[in-house]
C-alpha cells in the first residue's frame, strides 16, 4: 500500500514544475513490473539479458525433462542421476530468475537517482 505522504509529496512538485519539466519528469516515472522486466532489454546489457533469459528457458526445460525422467524410470541409479539434473536445471533457471530481479531492482534505484538529479538540477535553474 503505498504511503499517503509520499503520494501528496510527488503531488506538490509535479503542481510547481513547468509543462516542460513534467514531460520530462513522465520520462522517469516509475514503472510497473512488465516495463521493469521490458526494460532489461535496452541500454548496454541487453545483450547479457537476452543470453540470461535463453539460457534460463534452456534450464527450465531441462529440469522439467530430467524430472519427468525422474519420475518415470524405475531404477535408483537413475533416478539419482535424473534427479540431479532435475535439481541442477531448476536451480539455474532459479539463480537466472534472482539475477534479473536484481538487475532490474539496480536499474529502478538509477532511474529514481536520475529524477532527482534532475529535480536538483532544475530546482537550481542550470
Amino acid at each position: 500500500m503505498p504511503n499517503s505522504n509520499s503520494d501528496e509529496l510527488d503531488d506538490k512538485i509535479r503542481e510547481a514544475l513547468s509543462d516542460e519539466d513534467r514531460a520530462l519528469m513522465a520520462h522517469f516515472e516509475e514503472q510497473g513490473l512488465f516495463g521493469q522486466l521490458g526494460s532489461l532489454f535496452q541500454g548496454k546489457l541487453a545483450w547479457l539479458s537476452m543470453i540470461t533469459f535463453v539460457v534460463g528457458l534452456l534450464m527450465f526445460a531441462i529440469g522439467v525433462y530430467a524430472a519427468w525422467k525422474f519420475a518415470t524410470v524405475g531404477e535408483v541409479i537413475s533416478m539419482l542421476k535424473w534427479g540431479a539434473i532435475a535439481w541442477s536445471g531448476i536451480m539455474s533457471m532459479i539463480m537466472i530468475k534472482l539475477w534479473s530481479w536484481m538487475r532490474m531492482e539496480t536499474n529502478r534505484t538509477l532511474r529514481e537517482i536520475k529524477r532527482l538529479e534532475l529535480q536538483i538540477v532544475r530546482m537550481q535553474g542550470i
